[in-house]
């Protein structure tokens, strides 16, 4: 298994990836998460050394994940990532595949200074890294999304203390 920045060549092979690994799930065919994959890159909060992949033995992609910086209320855009989202092929599921790429995730995003991750999923996935929720921190869920599942992790002690405001998707089409 290897890690490495996705690149440009990539991205067909990766939005068809995360489109057929969101597909097999029962909240989504899918085609929002290929969306989205492309608005972070074409936008202006895309960091090219957090958008991973993994292979595996053969140079197969089988992970592709994302940290794009996020903004609250137009501010907070430098210290704050959004995961979003997290793909792992079908059949290499429930192998740490996921577990490796977040963890590592976590390790670069602490490196290049930024104070805190938020995410929004299953908490009885992401609770296991250090994920809480998210209005612990001040930062409120957007509105029709339930509290708990909105979650924000301080990549440092104090990374998140002067963070706060409600989260909204509305630079992304695909997310309004």
């Amino acid at each position: 298994m290897k890690m490495r920045e996705e690149k440009k060549e990539d991205f067909e092979y990766i939005a068809g990836f995360v489109e057929n690994v969101f597909k097999g799930t029962d909240y989504t065919d899918g085609v929002l998460e290929r969306a989205v994959v492309a608005e972070i890159r074409e936008g202006k909060y895309y960091v090219p050394k957090l958008s991973l992949v993994v292979e595996d033995n053969n140079g197969e992609i089988i992970g592709h994940f994302m940290l794009s910086r996020f903004p609250i209320g137009g501010r907070f855009e430098d210290k704050l990532l959004l995961l979003a989202p997290v793909s792992v092929a079908i059949e290499y599921q429930r192998q740490g595949i996921g577990t490796a790429m977040l963890e590592h995730g976590i390790v670069l995003a602490k490196e290049m200074g930024y104070g805190g991750i938020i995410v929004e999923g299953n908490p009885k996935f992401y609770n296991r890294f250090g994920f809480r929720r998210s209005d612990t921190f001040n930062i409120l869920a957007p509105e029709g999304t339930s509290p708990e599942y909105l979650m924000a992790m301080e990549l440092y002690e104090g990374g998140l203390i002067d963070v706060e405001g409600q989260v909204s998707y509305s630079m992304y089409k695909s997310l309004t």
